[in-house]
């Protein structure tokens, strides 16, 4: 069977600025896959290709093996749910939901059967009579969900749909919305900035950077070997830190950091030994331990911060040269270390992994600049 979505090299311009670049991706029947990247990354550009609502200035869209290009949205065999619902204000619940069918010229028979099917599937049975204005915001999301899905599309284009609603809310329609696409079997492609909502959802995520495609796998394979430097940054916000490469055997390297050894895998092709290299490791992945004396062996910095977050706390360690890394312990009494003290920085050779340099985006920055910020915060009230 053909791809469900594919993408050949889409191009799209907004006068000098390129949104998007060379786009290239296929999508299976029943897949869920989500376009993931910071705003203005031009996640929302190409979704808005594959639904029609903008035309390429490049490259060709093709659904179930149609090349649907030049067709106009409304010939295109695929529905979009957008971040603000588009509830018409003057229908209640049951005659949104119906509103597809009706301009199908569906049976009022069968338009009562697929609403009633629909209004259960999403648990709203209960509420078919009120007006959006009377409904909650995942309620609304709700029924927006069963609307686009009434028609049964085979593609179901989702743009940022869970962002408006509170964190609770947002992890409870997570799952629901995982289960029902499982349920269904339709094909869902799922546009977000969040990177755990990705990460949660995803059969397959495609990372998106500055208008191009730079990493596409399954949310397991991006977490543990992101190949590039704004990926592992983004998805987990890994520590980056410059080396050079010492010696490689088979796919582990040795790395020099700070004027210490330390391991990592080395996936790519065509790296050599003696070149400059940025190593990826996630807080989770790093280990410290109390360092006796500036002439300890292995890596060793000093400890400039300390975040409490509750379940862990993060601790900043600022190497020899300069370069900070974080590690995320969980809580006990032999790591209790004062600002200053000496420790020693460690990673299991699988827990690091050399990505390819390039420039971490402003959005990223931002984003982990927020991130800290949210954890200082967390830190002081839970302290």
């Amino acid at each position: 069977m053909p791809p469900a979505v594919e993408t050949l090299a889409l191009v799209k311009r907004f006068g000098s600025h390129i949104a998007l670049a060379d786009a290239s991706f296929q999508v299976e029947a029943g897949e869920f896959l989500t376009l993931l990247g910071p705003s203005g990354c031009g996640k929302t550009t190409l979704l808005r290709l594959i639904a029609g609502l903008d035309r390429p200035d490049a490259g060709r869209i093709r659904l179930a093996g149609q090349d649907v290009t030049d067709q106009p949205a409304y010939r295109r065999p695929v529905h979009t749910v957008f971040q603000s619902y588009a509830l018409f204000p003057h229908l209640n619940a049951y005659d949104n939901i119906a509103f597809g069918l009706t301009r199908q010229r569906r049976s009022p028979a069968v338009i009562r059967q697929r609403v009633e099917a629909m209004l259960a599937l999403v648990g709203l049975e209960g509420e078919r009579w009120r007006y959006p204005h009377e409904l909650s915001g995942g309620q609304q999301q709700r029924v927006a969900l069963a609307r686009a899905l009434a028609c049964e599309p085979p593609v179901l284009l989702l743009d940022e749909p869970l962002a408006a609603l509170d964190p609770r809310l947002r992890q409870r329609m997570q799952r629901e919305l995982k289960s029902l696409q499982h349920q269904l079997g339709t094909t869902f492609i799922f546009v977000t900035h969040d990177q755990t909502e990705a990460l949660t959802l995803s059969d397959r995520i495609a990372v998106l950077h500055n208008g191009r495609i730079v990493q596409t796998g399954p949310p397991q394979k991006l977490h543990a070997e992101p190949e590039t430097a704004f990926v592992a940054s983004f998805i987990g916000n890994c520590n980056l830190l410059k080396g050079e490469a010492r010696s490689r055997q088979s796919e582990m390297a040795t790395v020099v950091i700070a004027g210490r050894l330390a391991p990592a895998l080395w996936r790519q092709d065509g790296a050599a030994a003696g070149q400059p290299v940025v190593i990826a490791v996630r807080p989770e992945g790093v280990q410290l331990e109390s360092a006796s004396g500036d002439n300890a062996s292995g890596l060793t910095g000093r400890i400039v911060e300390r975040l409490y977050v509750g379940a862990d706390t993060r601790w900043t360690v600022r190497l020899p040269d300069g370069q900070t890394l974080v590690a995320a312990l969980r809580h006990e009494p032999s790591r209790a270390w004062e600002i200053g003290a000496l420790v020693q920085v460690s990673w299991q050779p699988a827990a690091a992994v050399i990505v390819t340099p390039d420039e971490v985006g402003d959005e990223t920055e931002s984003a982990a600049d927020a991130e800290r910020e949210e954890l200082l915060g967390q830190g002081r009230q839970l302290e």
